[in-house]
């Protein structure tokens, strides 16, 4: 099917099909645009000036009720590449669920709760640069778990419980290579404080060989309007196959800020990623500070600025897990090791 039509058909399907005959439809979505100047730290003085879409999205939910408490639930989002007007469904969420006294499952392909807590956290969050992906998401900690069975529990006062399970992915088994993975979080809300922790096991079987990687992120804020802090910390531990010389021990931390001033949000936060590997040098720092302004509930127009500074093989992108990669369309644009990449945003976000 054509994607240019797959929103259409969506919509077509649910509105058609019997077991949704009764659902409410909703439809929801971000626009998000900005033009960048980027500059990818090359002595050759690389920089580009690009139209970049950060995550704009439309997408569709439905929930059928099925007495006794009980709810059917339907979602899909599509994403909109607006400056080349295409889209992009494999990355986004999508899944067919069941809510009532017991609490949400869901079967498809959402955010996992490793994901959840780390966005919670982000004061450039929806890919505005210097979004935390750019230090955190390495080693898929920032992923949206596919061939997912998701579970969140009812509310248990102010704290709530996830447990996602990725089942092992066929069309890789089938070639030697089997791959689950497990996350468990909790999220708790109160009285201006937000508090998050999560365990995730990604268990990996490559042929004959096992590799087991294991995960944990916290992170926490407290607001008091009109000001805003939180912070965020994970490792991420990989015992490789190939022995204690490749073994991965990756720390990541991040503090961030903000102050409502009227109609308009001054922002800035700060990562940092230590050494993945023993003496390899590859650790890299974030900085990031930005100016927001509401026109409305839901528009709003920013200018950021954010830089990543490589240690000597350090790899760090602004522009990879975070903001679009102007790579795609420039040839030879290539943040470099020991290199400082950085970037001025300025765009407009409307969701709706």
């Amino acid at each position: 099917m054509n994607k240019k039509l797959l929103a259409v058909a969506i919509g077509a399907a649910l509105a058609s099909a019997p077991m949704f005959a009764n659902a409410a439809a909703t439809v929801y979505g971000l626009a998000h645009v900005s033009i960048d100047r980027l500059d990818d730290g090359q002595a050759t003085d690389n920089e580009v000036m690009t139209l970049s879409s950060n995550a704009s999205f439309i997408g569709i939910k439905a929930a059928d009720d099925l007495g006794g408490g009980m709810k059917g639930l339907f979602g899909a989002e599509l994403g909109l590449n607006l400056d080349t007007a295409t889209t992009n469904l494999a990355n986004y969420n999508v899944f067919v669920g069941l809510s009532g006294g017991f609490g949400t499952v869901k079967l498809g392909q959402i955010d996992d709760v490793v994901k959840q807590i780390g966005r919670s956290v982000d004061f450039f969050a929806s890919r505005q640069l210097g979004e935390s992906r750019s230090m955190t998401a390495a080693n898929g900690m920032d992923a949206r778990l596919a061939n997912g069975v998701n579970y969140e529990s009812p509310k248990l006062g102010p704290v709530m419980i996830t447990v996602n399970y990725g089942l092992a992915n066929n069309a890789i088994e089938s070639t030697g290579t089997d791959l689950t993975n497990l996350a468990i979080g909790v999220q708790a809300n109160f009285s201006g404080v937000y508090i998050g922790a999560a365990y995730k096991l990604m268990d990996k079987d490559i042929g004959a060989t096992t590799d087991q990687a294991t995960a944990y992120r916290v992170s926490a804020s407290y607001t008091m309007s009109p000001f805003k802090v939180g912070g965020l910390y994970q490792n991420y531990t990989d015992d490789t196959p190939a022995g204690t010389a490749t073994d991965i021990d990756l720390n990541v931390y991040g503090i961030g800020a903000s102050f409502k001033i009227g109609s308009g949000t001054i922002k800035g936060q700060y990562y940092s990623a230590g050494e993945s590997i023993a003496n390899s040098s590859n650790g890299a720092t974030l900085m990031a500070i930005g100016y927001d302004h509401s026109l409305s509930k839901t528009t709003t127009v920013f200018v950021t600025y954010a830089q990543i500074e490589n240690d000597l093989t350090g790899a760090y992108s602004l522009f990879s897990s975070g903001h679009p990669n102007p790579a795609n369309d420039t040839v030879g644009f290539n943040p470099i090791a020991n290199g400082t990449n950085s970037g001025l945003s300025v765009g407009m976000a409307m969701a709706f």
